[in-house]
């Protein structure tokens, strides 16, 4: 009786990334609930009840491509700082690049708007998550740039989280087109939004009247 090869964890990985890929390309094109996991075997050549073994439902599929992006581009944001002193620049380099980043893999924000009906409390919870580890990462700079004196002394979660939002407010919250904004007034906005709204505030003059 002949034994049964068993499957390596490589060979594991590489078929759990075709079924993502696969999913990705559907879920973009087709939009999430038009998608079914019969298509993503077809697509992968992979059986449906062997994609179920590795993602229980289709849902969590997208959930682990979505928390994939997020790490790409955490991953691409401190690679591009990393040679830079400045945290305030540091923080319009991450913003600007991270506008940029979402232009040219517009996966969350087409998935999203395409399926407003997809996004269960489930869902919700995961991109909370992601959410909250994009804002301790930005409080992490805010706290260093406090530290430096760079950045006004005040609670750095409200200050990251405020930096957040703006951020999702022109990437996957909104587009740049839908609004009439055009992109380059945008990235000259956010550079003095950040100068200007995180610089202490200098001391007064010796002597000088308020105003």
């Amino acid at each position: 009786m002949g034994s049964i090869r068993s499957t390596t964890e490589e060979e594991k990985e590489e078929r759990r990334h075709a079924i993502m890929e696969a999913a990705k390309k559907r879920f973009q094109r087709f939009g999430f609930s038009k998608t079914t996991v019969e298509e993503i075997a077809a697509d992968t050549g992979i059986s449906k009840g062997t994609i179920y073994l590795y993602f229980p439902t289709k849902e969590d599929i997208f959930t682990e491509i979505m928390a994939n992006e997020a790490l790409e581009l955490e991953r691409l944001m401190y690679h591009a700082v990393k040679d830079e002193k400045s945290v305030r620049k540091q923080l319009e380099m991450i913003f600007i690049g991270s506008i940029e980043y979402m232009e040219q893999h517009p996966f969350l924000h087409s998935t999203l708007r395409r399926d407003v009906e997809m996004v269960t409390p489930r869902l919700l919870k995961h991109i909370f998550s992601i959410e909250d580890r994009y804002v301790s990462v930005i409080e992490d700079y805010v706290r260093r740039g406090i530290e430096t004196g760079e950045i006004e002394s005040h609670n750095p979660r409200l200050i990251a989280y405020v930096l957040y939002k703006i951020f999702e407010a022109f990437t996957y919250g909104s587009r740049l087109g839908e609004e009439g904004f055009d992109k380059g007034d945008v990235e000259e906005l956010i550079p003095l939004l950040i100068n200007k709204g995180l610089a202490p505030a200098k001391p007064a003059a010796a002597g000088g009247r308020k105003r």
